[in-house]
């Protein structure tokens, strides 16, 4: 039971630090032998816990991944109506407060971006989120708006910053900017739209 508890240990331990080291060094630039020197044990050790480092990286981001394939999933209609994306925005932001000490790394680190496995994955989610945000418009103008929108969410998530964004209040404030750049640009439901102006066909000069 002890050897199985101090294993558990190591474990959180490898893990904690390798999320540490790579959010300052980056993913490229920490070796196991710095996590293992870090911890005082033998790279053996760490490699008991995980084949590869590649396997450590995994450990860390696929919770964050997982869940937002869960988010996506759960609004992506059947019938291909368009989500409700203010109901998105506020589902994607639960995902990222509950995996934020995951978010930079995996929108910062050009490393991880460049993964083999996990980038591909990471634009096929921004895609899919891309889609469901600007639906059903398919319009350039849309897709720089859900980009807009996906930016307000996660900007802040990716920084240091003092402001608490477990905080309702917060959040909510985090959505609304969101929920505003997906909405910038378009006419608002009671606006009459302008006509283009007329040219008086007698002041009309040839």
């Amino acid at each position: 039971m002890k050897d199985r508890d101090a294993a558990a240990g190591l474990d959180s331990r490898i893990a904690g630090l390798a999320l540490e080291r790579f959010r300052i060094d980056g993913f490229a630039g920490t070796s196991v032998a710095d996590l293992a020197g870090v911890l005082g044990v033998s790279k053996a050790a760490i490699y008991y816990h995980y084949r590869s480092k590649n396997a450590l990286l995994h450990r860390l981001v696929d919770p964050l991944l997982d869940a937002t394939d869960a988010c996506i999933d759960g609004h992506s209609a059947p019938n291909g109506s368009a989500p409700a994306a203010r109901q998105l925005l506020g589902d994607y932001l639960a995902v990222l407060t509950a995996h934020q000490a995951v978010v930079p790394l995996v929108a910062t680190d050009i490393a991880v971006l460049n993964h083999p496995t996990i980038g591909p994955r990471i634009r096929a989610q921004d895609q899919r989120l891309q889609t469901l945000l600007a639906a059903p418009d398919t319009s350039p103008a849309a897709t720089l708006r859900a980009e807009a929108a996906l930016g307000a969410i996660r900007r802040p998530l990716t920084i240091e910053t003092a402001v608490d964004l477990t905080d309702t209040s917060h959040q909510q404030t985090l959505i609304d900017a969101a929920a505003a750049a997906l909405q910038a640009g378009r006419p608002s439901p009671n606006e009459e739209p302008v006509p283009p102006p007329r040219t008086d066909p007698q002041t009309e000069h040839p």
